[in-house]
Formats: structure tokens, sequence, C-alpha cells
């Protein structure tokens, strides 16, 4: 009975979620429908914007078609709380919710700076929509967008009013970027948005509520939209993906899961071998075989081939020396 209940809290902790892809440069494909783990997304938009990544398990849903021209930029929009979106468009991926959203930011983020330590101009904006303050920061001054005409939500509630003004924000984001664009200066840039108005609407109406279902297609049309300024503002080389992820609902169950799995939990060797360095050192290693053998190859041929003759060092160094007449 206890090994039931620990695989059962082991399935909640790694909570539902989806990544779906609405926009990629020509040199990269995705297909398929196979699963991604969370800890597994900022291996896949290091590789969209060309950084060598560490080792991981494989996914086999990107395919880089030309390795030599990859994104601009990467633009995610994450939804905290919320398992999908359902009516959001693009190839959906489900997505095993193994770690935070914040989580992935941090990597991306600090893989971009550890690429160009001394770039100047990095663009790493992180922003949380119900910062209105900060957008304006970012990407100067937005104005004012009509309110989205709504059936089910009521802007006089707190919860609702919350969802409509992100979402308002979204939009004025969009009408911004429409008109002023960005600086695109051959330094893959990293755009991070958050939208956690969804997370209250569901924790106070449920999951399947009219509500939360009239937010979800508010959303998702807000960012479909957004998708296609920035693709534009790139010249159609952004990678855009939308990251829903309900981990917030189930961290508690985590914690269960990870106390009664802990007695029995062991650790294996290979937690510890990951090394950052790896991909350098193999990429020496290969590449000095690879000469070495070729040198040693054609040095051997060269000396098969050499004319035994008298000016020859095969001639001087076998033959007998001939005697002196006195």
């Amino acid at each position: 009975m206890l090994h039931l209940l620990v695989i059962l809290f082991v399935c909640l902790a790694h909570g539902a979620g989806e990544i779906s892809i609405l926009q990629t440069p020509d040199s990269l494909t995705f297909s398929g429908q196979e699963q991604m783990d969370l800890s597994n997304v900022k291996n896949v938009l290091s590789a969209a914007m060309g950084f060598t990544t560490p080792e991981s398990p494989r996914w086999s849903g990107l395919v880089i078609s030309d390795p030599f021209h990859f994104a601009d930029a990467v633009v995610v929009v994450s939804v905290p709380g919320v398992p999908s979106l359902d009516s959001i468009q693009g190839r959906t991926y489900p997505l095993s919710t193994d770690e935070p959203l914040e989580d992935t930011w941090r990597a991306l983020s600090w893989r971009l700076i550890d690429r160009f330590p001394t770039a100047t101009n990095l663009t790493l904006n992180y922003l949380s929509m119900d910062q209105p303050v900060e957008a304006g920061a970012v990407y100067g001054e937005l104005g004012s967008r009509d309110t989205p005409t709504v059936e089910y939500l009521k802007p006089t509630l707190p919860e609702d009013k919350a969802l409509i003004e992100q979402v308002n924000l979204v939009d004025a984001i969009t009408a911004k970027l429409d008109d002023k664009g960005v600086v695109n200066d051959g330094v893959p840039d990293v755009h991070w948005f958050t939208v956690p108005g969804l997370h209250s609407l569901i924790d106070t109406y449920g999951g399947q509520s009219k509500q939360v279902n009239e937010a979800k297609r508010l959303l998702s049309s807000s960012i479909l939209l957004l998708s296609e300024v920035f693709n534009t503002a790139y010249n159609d080389k952004v990678l855009f993906a939308v990251i829903s992820s309900d981990v917030v609902h189930t961290r508690r169950f985590k914690r269960v899961a990870e106390e009664m799995a802990a007695p029995t939990a062991v650790a294996t060797e290979s937690d510890d071998l990951e090394d950052p360095n790896y991909p350098v050192f193999f990429n020496i290693f290969l590449w000095f075989g690879i000469a070495y053998v070729m040198v040693l190859l054609a040095t051997s041929l060269g000396i098969a081939r050499m004319d035994p003759g008298r000016d020859s060092i095969i001639y001087r160094m076998t033959s007998n020396r001939m005697k002196k007449d006195n």
C-alpha cells in the first residue's frame, strides 16, 4: 500500500503541462508528439540559438536542418498554474513539469551571459504581466488598450480584473513592438513573459469553469498576435513558445512524495558525473585523434612509396658501409 502511495504522489509531483511552438526559423523543424520534461526545455531553447548544451535526455521533436542559421531570438510566454491553454495554436507537446518555470528562465539567461561574456548589448527581458511599470521601463511608454468584451468575467471582481489587465498589457506590448520594432544586433535575444492571472482564476472558479475558459480564449488570442509581431520584428528568425505548467498546484504532493520515498532512495554514481565542460573535452580529443591518425597515415604512405636509391635515406640507413681501399 505504501509503495502504491509513493508512486501516486510521484506522478502528481510531476504535474501536467504543455509547450506550444508558434513560430520557428526555417532552419528549425519541430515534429512528432513526444513528451518533453520541463527540465529539458532550456536545452531545446539553447540549441535553437546554436548553443552547445550539456548531455541530457534526448528529445526527438527538434531537428536542426541548417546548422549555420539559428534563431535570432527566443520568446517564451509562461502561464503558471494551468496544465493547458486548450485553444492555443501551433505544434503542442505534452510537458512533464519536473521543475519550476523560473529555473528554465534562469538557466537560459545564464547560458546567454556565459556565451557572450563581453557583450554590452545583451537583451534579457523578464516581465510579469502584473507589473506594468516594469513593462514600460523595458519597452517604453505603453499606450492604454480598450477592455476586451467579456461574457463571464466581471471586471469589478479582483481576480477577473487582474487577468483582464494582464491581457491588456500583452496587447499594449504587441502594439508597441508593431510600431517600433526591435534592435537586432546579431546577438541572440531572450524575452520571457509570465502571465500569473489564470492561476488565481482557477483557484477561485475551478479549472473547467466558464470564467477560466473565457480567460484562456482571450489570452490565447493575444499571445498569437504577439507571436506574429515578434516574428516580423526578427525577420522570421524567432522561436516563440508558450509554456503552461501546473507545477504550482502539485508542489505539495512532490514534497510529500520526497519525504515518503527518502528512506528507499538510492543515489546513483551518474548523478555526479555531469560536467558542463564535457562537450569541450570531447571535441578536443575527437579532432586531435582524427588529425593524429591522418598524419600517421600520410607519413606511412610517404615512406612506403619512397625510392630506395643511393640518394635516399633508406639506402644510407640500410646498406653496409663499403670498405675503403688501402
